[in-house]
This record gives structure tokens, sequence and C-alpha cells, in this order.
């Protein structure tokens, strides 16, 4: 008792953990996937998860750990999920963000152990304005914040004592925590509510706000008692919902846009904050949850461009889309990941990026986006059809750039009184030079058209000849055509050498 009570006290004394850069501390940025909830509980589903990873060039998986499989008894623990966890990182090659499933996941509290959940009178739950017990524990709850903080400590010594590899390199301290209500109307929440002088408050974000230093106590607590056993990277992340949107449709109290100065000011060890990113706009949530603390991304959809966007443009630490086992035969999905994963080289040299998505939801289909990179300047045009469009620019020289994405061609300009054009073009697959890239494939050197890889199949004719497919991909004028379009394509990969002339005599 008396060593969660130094935790607490450090924690509200605000002992700052400090994110090293804009990696947050991490080897490599990660590029990966979260597990399905359940796939980490046994050895089989697990190991399963992290082969169909390795499959798809992941460096880095997201795997859950529940409050109730390692304390199934107060005071006795098992830490057979976890050794697996690690097991199959080292025999994968794979780097871990684990997840701790504690007192809260997407605002619930499923996970706590039997032991909890039955003593409702110990563990006591959110309150809401029918007057009866939630199914989420309340912050309120100093009991439930000391046994949470004490596994979680238990948890991270364990992983400090038994991964020499470092496998886990990074730890998600609970789950898109926060409770389906205005505020919490359990009788300490009340007094709280009364004691603080939130009653007198006529913000309408007075609840968000209330229900948001409750629970980044709370976190940072847990997160304290953790850091004290392992200093890992540690964030917790929130569950995203238009900014008036009503209670019931997201988790009150959890990292929100709206509350994030609340949760920076108070949840001090806490590495970073993170969105869970599902809808639009994707752009600028990135922007608002990169700004002072580096960007990871645990949760967001099964959209290539999105790892595009936010390494390219942000930098990003890591990104995740969830549930990935699920796209296992999507061929766009798969190939894609793939491709992705042949950039994380140039990515790990930290060269000057920018990065473009079209999000569909916000962007036309022929919008272009202007980026300046090195001393040139690059319009991209969104082709009007093509249903994915995205890409990444990476500087490696002076006039030379490294280009991957499709379904978009890019036009170039530096000085207002010199033309720019394309010097040299090949097209990359893996460390090979697929195509040196000239004539009607680049406009005469006038633009790069992200034409993306075809995948073509050896044809057998009716006669039973095999005809083998050629080296062919689409030419910048079938751009614009439907049946060009329509072809299954994913992101290309080229590298250019740029060079600038007088525009006039």
């Amino acid at each position: 008792m008396k060593r969660i009570a130094l935790i607490l006290s450090l924690c509200f004394a605000g002992v700052a953990a400090q994110a090293a850069g804009p990696r947050g501390g991490l080897p490599v940025r990660l590029f990966g996937g979260e597990m399905h909830n359940s796939n980490a509980s046994v050895k089989a589903s697990l190991e399963a998860s992290f082969t169909l990873a390795r499959t798809l060039g992941f460096n880095s998986v997201l795997a859950p750990v529940s409050w109730e499989q390692i304390e199934p008894e107060e005071g006795s623990f098992d830490f057979t999920t976890v050794q697996d966890i690690i097991s199959a990182a080292e025999k994968y090659d794979l780097l871990v963000g684990i997840l701790w499933f504690g007192s809260w996941k997407n605002g619930e509290s499923s996970y706590p152990p039997l032991w909890v959940k039955q003593n409702v009178k110990k563990y006591f739950r959110c309150v809401g304005a029918d007057g009866l017990n939630s199914t989420t524990l309340s912050p309120f709850c100093t009991a439930a914040m000391q046994a949470d903080a004490t596994a979680f400590a238990r948890l991270m010594a364990y992983i400090r004592d038994h991964d020499p590899s470092r496998r886990i390199c990074v730890v998600q301290v609970e789950n898109e925590c926060g409770a389906f209500m205005e505020r919490d109307l359990c009788p300490q929440g009340v007094k709280a509510w009364k004691k603080g002088g939130w009653d007198k408050l006529s913000d309408p974000l007075t609840p968000q706000r209330f229900m948001a230093e409750a629970f980044a106590r709370y976190v940072d607590a847990v997160a304290a008692a953790g850091k004290k056993e392992h200093n890992l990277p540690m964030f917790t992340n929130a569950w995203l919902a238009g900014e008036n949107a009503p209670y019931k449709h997201y988790p009150n109290g959890g990292p929100r846009v709206a509350v994030l100065d609340v949760w920076k000011r108070i949840a001090t060890h806490l590495d970073w904050l993170s969105p869970d990113i599902y809808s639009a706009p994707f752009a600028s949530l990135c922007a608002t949850y990169s700004e002072g603390q580096p960007l990871f991304i645990p949760e967001t959809s099964r959209e290539i461009g999105r790892y595009y966007y936010a390494f390219g443009e942000k930098k990003a630490a890591g990104v995740f889309s969830f549930g990935f086992e699920e796209s296992y035969d999507d061929p766009y999905y798969t190939i894609e990941c793939r491709t992705f994963s042949e950039l994380l080289p140039y990515l790990e040299q930290d060269l000057p990026s920018r990065g473009f998505y079209r999000d569909a939801k916000v962007d036309k289909n022929d919008a272009t986006v202007q980026l300046k990179l090195g001393k040139y300047t690059f319009d991209v045009h969104y082709i009007d059809g093509e249903k994915k469009a995205h890409g990444m620019i990476l500087q490696t020289g002076e006039d030379e750039y490294l280009v991957a994405g499709v379904g978009a061609w890019i036009s170039f300009s530096s000085d207002p009184d010199q033309t720019s054009k394309i010097a040299w073009c090949e097209e990359l697959r893996g460390d090979t030079v697929y195509q040196v890239l000239n004539g009607d494939e680049t406009g005469h050197h006038n633009m790069l058209y992200l034409r993306g890889r075809l995948h073509l199949d050896d044809y057998t004719a009716p006669d039973g000849t095999v005809i083998p497919a050629p080296a062919y991909d689409l030419s910048h004028q079938r751009r614009f055509w439907e049946s060009a379009q329509a072809r299954f394509k994913t992101s290309g990969i080229y590298r250019i050498r740029l060079y600038s002339y007088p525009a006039k005599p």
C-alpha cells in the first residue's frame, strides 16, 4: 500500500515522461497491424496472426494482454500469454506493442478479472442518469485504480525480466477509456463535481473536461506504476467521434480533441496521446495529434494510403491497421502492405519527405495538392475516376527523389524563370530496376505518372499455348481510360532525377 501511495504522489506531482524525438523513443518507425482482441489469448491464434504479419511485410504488431488472464485470482499472476508473445516476436522477428486491457476497453470494463467485476461495492461502477450501475468501472474508484496499477506494474516487471531482446518496445495503457454518459453520478463523482466547483461553470465542454480529468488521473497512476518497473514508451488512445456527437456515441473522458490539453497536463507519465482514426478528416486529425508529440496511430482502417500520408507527411512513429487478419485474402491490401515494406529502409534514414492521400469524403477525384520538397514544387494531380490515390515523396539528393504511390500524376517546378523536367526515371521492385521510363510513360519527361504495378498472369491460349506475361504497365495517355482505371494495380516505387533550364532563350 505504501508503494502505491508513493506512486500516486509522484503522479500527482507531475513527474513528466519525456518522449525522445519524433519516434518517441522507439527503435524504428513501426509499420504494422493491431491484432483482433482475442487473437493473443492463446498460442495457436497468436502464432497465426504473427505469421500473417511477417508475410505482409510488417515490422511490428500490437498485441492485447488482458488483466483477467494474468491475474485470475487476486495476487496470483500467470504470465503465460505474455511469454507466448515474447517468444513469437523472437520467432517471427517482429517488434511488439502491448495493449493493456485493464480497467477499460472501448468504454467498458469487460477485461478486469471476475474478483473485480463481482465486487461492485469495493470496485464500484460509473452511475448514469438513470441511477443504475453501468458496466464501466468508475475513474473515481481508488481501489480499482490501485488494483490495476499493481497488476500493470507486475506485467511491466515481467517484461523487463523476460524480454532480453527488447522485442516489446511500447505499451498502450488501457484502451479507449471513458464512459458512455455525460458524467459519472456515483457518490464520489458527485462529490468531486461539487468540490471542484464544476457546477458553477457554464462552458458546454465542462462535463467532458471533468470526466477527462478523472480518467487522466487514473490512467496516469497506472502508467506511473508500470514505468517504475520498466520505463518503456507509454501512451493511451482515444475513441474519436464528432465534437458535437451525443455522449452515448463515444466514451466520454478519453483523450479526444476537445480535451487533449487536459490529458497533456495531467497524464504526465504518458509519452504521447494517440488517435484511433476510422473516419474523415484523416489529415487534420493527424495534424492535431502530431502537435508537440509523436504521431502514433494504433488503430485505423485498412486503407494503405493512410500509411503513406502519416509516414510521409507527418513522419509518424507508428501506424497500425486494426484487425489486419480480416484482410488476409484481400489481394489489394496484402500486396500494398508488401510494397510499402520496401520503403522501410528509406524511412529509417529520416529523409526529408512529403505524403499525400485522397480522402474520399474530403477531396475531389481531380483535386490537386501542391507539395514543396527541396528546391522543387510537386503538383500532385489526383486522377478523376481512380478509386485510390496516395503516395509519398522522399528526397534522396539535391535533385534526386524516391516517389511511391498510385492514382496520380505529378508535375514539377522550381524557380519561376526555370522549366523543370525529369532527367532520369526508373521503376523499382525491391532491389531491382524493373524499367527505365521515358517517352509516353513520362509525357516525354514532363511528368511522373504513378501508374502503379499491374499484376499480370501468363495467358493460356485456346490451343493450350502458354503466353508469358510481358513487362508492361500503363502508359500515361491511358490514365483517363475507364478500362485502365478498372485494372487491378497497386502502388509503384520510382527513382527520379530532376533538372531545370531557363524558360526563355
